[in-house]
């Protein structure tokens, strides 16, 4: 018989009298096992019962009180069972007591309403378990369309069984402890799998802890609750004295568990630097809305939002400041960059800081030039003097370029290209190809163009922003209090909505609308001909109007209605319709008025004899341009067209994804429109290249969205020819 014997962190017994668990295996153990442990100041029963088989084997408790924990101790355990005595020597690693693991169940900001709803029954039918909800982002869409489980979330937040993590929530009133939680455990086979999972965990996670306390999330966020987690919190209980595991929310293992709570990740971004300073100096607000928007919004819409918040920002700044440019510094460092501004129109100038000439390159309307040593979060300032030499680029010869970091070779037999320098990838370049010289660096030009800029050590973007502004050159940190303007300055961001009207639920296309929603409102099909409207607060008391607008032929028991709303309340009322006799989709709309901005819900209802088959489309994208071409310094339209087979107005959002380096160049994001019934819709974009725009083409489509209903156009080619 072989038989394993191996110490735990597992303690049973009461806590005056503690015996270590030290675990056995053997394929070979059946029947009653009895065992005993013996060593220098270690005793266990030698006339026992029969051991009990845990989630961790044949499990026998060992008196360690006479030594400290993290001691090791020479041991030997003797075990008789049905095939007989067996005698095993091993080293005891004494434990240390007093631990508890904290099992948090979450629910996601992304997970399906039922998900949410699953953890809620939990909570209701064992009133141990307790969940993390990660974000205000799915609980105010729940809500809005559930307002009858708000006293019960409310009241199950009282008494410490639900906490938001996040954003502070308007909704429910509590200051999270936490912005994030990390993903969870997945709770795997048996109870005693899942069991072996968290201690495993649980080993991995104390050796980092401040406490003896380690806070473990378990499941899938955006799946129901995993039953296992009650079990393990039940069956543990009973099994073991140490270390606890208990389901428990964040709080409790950063409250109770006297853990330092992490702070919460500043915004370092560009866009909240400069619009801090830009804040503190003119008094303009700061861009709240916008900056808590771009952080969850798609990538195109949150570059859009902190573009703007940049241009405001550093135009509000830039006014304090005397320069014809001024270059400005986000980073917590000093910095050393390349910078580029766009000129209104072409010049010879050349580059100046302090009367000192710079190496300068004139590319139409673009000047580039070298700033060096820009403070930390402050700005430096250039003249630009006018002059009649050719700061250009001059064409070359040869295959290499270099500059004051690197060397970069092409072979044209290989056509893969050679980078003589540390730490850089070796950019994808095809020829023919070409070089080109200037003050400030020198490029090769084949597939694509690379720029090598003497005093850089890198290809990517600059961390630089140069500015246009007025006249006389200096350098310092942003100013100090007693130079701060009085005047309150422009807005500093967009604080709502740019397109009107917002669908109520949103949450199905795209994160909560820019500024928030402090109301919404809701339709709900009760039947052919009868529907409740619903109208939640989701902040403060909120008054205001429905009005319902119905199709060509269709007439209702009212058609406006009056809200008053308490704060965190809702309020409903039925509808009676009459409908007409003429078959097909018949979009009925509530729109709430009363806010900065109007918010709809729609209810797509048919009238016999149609039905989801009828080849007759709600919505669907008439016209897509195959593609579109534009030269540096010119325009043009990219416009799509939707049309509806619906008797009724649908309002009409659509949004335009593409690849990053368009996003400069094609736009807006989002725009909008009111489909009418049985009509069109023409949607435009403006694609607009600059005159310092590179060449290249890529790939576009248009998602289109009209209440619940999503179509996607054929892709468009985007060009910026030569």
């Amino acid at each position: 018989m072989v038989i394993a014997a191996e110490s735990t962190e597992l303690f049973v017994g009461p806590r005056t009298a503690l015996l270590q668990v030290v675990r056995l295996s053997s394929p070979l153990l059946t029947g009653p096992v009895h065992a005993h442990v013996s060593g220098p100041g270690l005793r266990s029963p030698r006339h026992g019962g029969s051991l009990a088989h845990g989630p961790f084997g044949y499990e026998l408790g060992v008196d360690v009180s006479e030594h400290p924990p993290g001691a090791v101790v020479p041991a030997q355990v003797v075990v008789r069972s049905s095939a007989g005595e067996e005698t095993c020597a091993f080293s005891l690693v004494v434990g240390s007591p007093g631990w508890t693991v904290h099992l948090v169940g979450h629910v996601a900001a992304d997970a399906p309403f039922a998900a949410l709803r699953a953890h809620l029954d939990l909570a209701l039918t064992d009133r141990a378990y307790r969940f993390a909800v990660t974000s205000v982002e799915l609980l105010q869409p729940y809500w809005d369309t559930f307002p009858e489980h708000r006293s019960l979330l409310l009241r199950l937040v009282a008494e410490g069984r639900v906490e938001v993590v996040g954003a502070e929530s308007t909704v429910v009133g509590v200051q999270p402890v936490l912005s994030s939680l990390p993903a969870g455990l997945p709770l795997r086979g048996s109870l005693a799998e899942a069991s072996r999972a968290v201690y495993s965990s649980f080993l991995r996670l104390r050796a980092g802890a401040a406490a003896p306390h380690v806070m473990l999330p378990v499941g899938d966020a955006r799946e129901a609750p995993d039953p296992l987690v009650m079990a393990i919190h039940h069956d543990w209980s009973a099994r073991y004295t140490w270390p606890r595991v208990v389901c428990s929310l964040p709080r409790d293992y950063y409250v109770r568990g006297s853990v330092p709570v992490p702070r919460a990740a500043a915004d370092d971004s560009p866009a909240a630097v400069f619009a801090s300073h830009a804040s503190r100096l003119t008094g303009a607000a700061f861009p709240v809305a916008a900056l808590s928007r771009a952080a969850v919004a798609h990538p195109r819409e949150a570059f859009d939002l902190q573009s703007e918040v940049v241009s405001r920002s550093l135009r509000a700044l830039t006014s304090t400041v005397e320069s014809s440019v001024v270059v400005w510094n986000p980073a917590a460092s000093a910095c050393t960059d390349i910078v580029s501004v766009h000129l209104p129109y072409a010049r010879n100038v050349h580059v100046e800081s302090d009367g000192v000439v710079l190496p300068t390159l004139v590319d139409g309307v673009t000047v580039t030039f070298l700033a060096r040593d820009v403070p930390a979060r402050g700005w430096r300032t250039y003249s630009l003097v006018e002059d009649d030499v050719d700061h250009g680029w001059k064409r070359g010869y040869g295959t290499e370029i270099a500059s004051t970091h690197y060397v970069l070779s092409y072979d044209p037999i290989a056509s893969l290209v050679a980078v003589d320098g540390p730490m850089l990838e070796a950019p994808r370049l095809v020829g023919p190809i070409s070089v080109w010289h200037s003050e400030v660096g020198e490029k090769m030009v084949g597939s694509t163009t690379v720029v090598l800029w003497n005093g850089v050590g890198h290809l990517g973007p600059s961390a630089l922003v140069g500015v246009l502004g007025s006249r006389s050159p200096s350098c310092g940190t942003l100013p100090s209090v007693a130079s701060r303007l009085t005047l309150a300055g422009p807005a500093l961001g967009p604080a709502s909505p740019e397109v009107t009207p917002v669908f109520a639920r949103y949450w199905l296309h795209e994160p909560a609308p820019l500024g928030g929603l402090p109301a919404n409102v809701r339709l709900e099909v009760l039947g052919p001909a009868l529907l409740r409207v619903v109208v939640v607060s989701d902040g403060e008391a909120f008054s205001g109007v429905v009005r319902l607008s119905l199709p060509p032929g269709w007439s209702a028991s009212w058609d406006s209605m009056p809200v008053s709303v308490p704060a965190g309340g809702h309020v409903s009322a039925e509808v009676r319709l009459v409908a007409p006799r003429t078959p097909g989709c018949h979009p009925v709309r509530a729109v709430l008025e009363g806010l900065p901005f109007e918010v709809y819900d729609v209810a797509l209802l048919g009238v016999p004899e149609w039905d989801g088959d009828d080849p007759v489309e709600v919505l669907w994208v008439a016209s897509t341009p195959s593609s579109v071409s534009v030269r540096p310094g010119s325009s043009a339209l990219v416009r799509i067209v939707v049309a509806s087979g619906a008797h009724g107005d649908l309002p009409v959002q659509a949004r335009l994804l593409s690849p990053r380096p368009t996003w400069e160049l094609v736009g807006p994001f989002c725009v909008g429109g009111l489909l009418p019934a049985q009509g069109r819709l023409p949607l435009d974009f403006t694609f607009e290249a600059p005159p310092w725009a590179t060449p290249g083409r890529w790939s576009a489509v248009v998602r289109v969205t009209a209440g619940p209903l999503v179509r996607t156009t054929a892709p468009i080619t985007l060009e910026v020819a030569d």
